[in-house]
């Protein structure tokens, strides 16, 4: 019984800091976009298109999960990116 708990605290580990590296990433993917864009929506935008051309279905998945949950960490660049992935998901 105390593996298992120690297994699904490990796992339940394992997913925090996959999400915590997925906002890091998309935040950082933010900032550098944001340099080339005339303005945080057409940076959103970019975001958006980076994010659909180079991330795995899985990593879609994950961040617009935890974005749904609040989006904790998420800068307002990314919150706005993953509204745009959400609209072009529809």
């Amino acid at each position: 019984f105390i593996i298992i708990l120690g297994s699904n605290w490990a796992m339940s580990n394992a997913h925090s800091k996959s999400v915590h590296n997925l906002v890091r990433m998309i935040n950082d993917i933010s900032e550098n976009l944001r340099h080339g864009a005339s303005d945080d929506t057409i940076a959103a935008e970019k975001v958006a298109n980076h994010i659909n051309c180079f991330w795995p279905r899985m990593m879609k998945s994950e961040i617009k999960i935890h974005f749904n949950a609040g989006g904790y960490g998420l800068n307002s660049i990314a919150r706005n990116a993953i509204n745009i992935i959400r609209a072009m998901d529809k």
